[in-house]
């Protein structure tokens, strides 16, 4: 056999290895956390499902209430448009987290209300410019 054709037998070897392999760790998560849909109020509220999801909204005005009893036991409501989805949350809650913040939760919908595992805010403009308003940009600050 011609070094020419052990060459390509190595490639199209390797090549059908490396698709099995995506095909496997796809298809066979280690962790059922890592593969999560990300969907809206309004999709979980008309949903019977109770598979794992990720949510965003805004933190509903005068909705954030802390458990007396638990202060890590926090109930609010998402709000995306119209949809209004009340959210339980147990955890470290982020020090950016008040009404008004932009949240990203994750869990599982039931029984009316979503029982949220993990909470995140959305907090790039307290660090950046707002990247709408060209004018917030201050390039002459930047030195070259």
């Amino acid at each position: 056999m011609s070094q020419k054709y052990k060459v390509i037998l190595t490639v199209i070897g390797l090549s059908l290895i490396s698709a099995f392999w995506i095909l496997w760790s796809s298809f066979n998560p280690v962790n059922e956390k890592a593969l999560v849909k990300f969907i809206s109020v309004r999709e979980i509220l008309n949903s019977k499902n109770i598979e794992r999801v990720r949510i965003g909204g805004v933190v509903a005005d005068s909705s954030i209430i802390v458990s007396p009893s638990n202060r890590m036991e926090v109930y609010f409501n998402i709000k995306e448009g119209t949809s209004i989805l009340p959210v339980k949350f147990v955890g470290t809650r982020p020090d950016l987290f008040k009404h008004g913040a932009e949240v990203i939760v994750e869990g599982a919908y039931s029984n009316g209300s979503f029982n949220a595992d993990m909470l995140q805010t959305k907090c790039a403009s307290r660090y950046e410019g707002d990247l709408r308003d060209a004018s917030s940009y201050k390039l002459d600050d930047i030195n070259i």
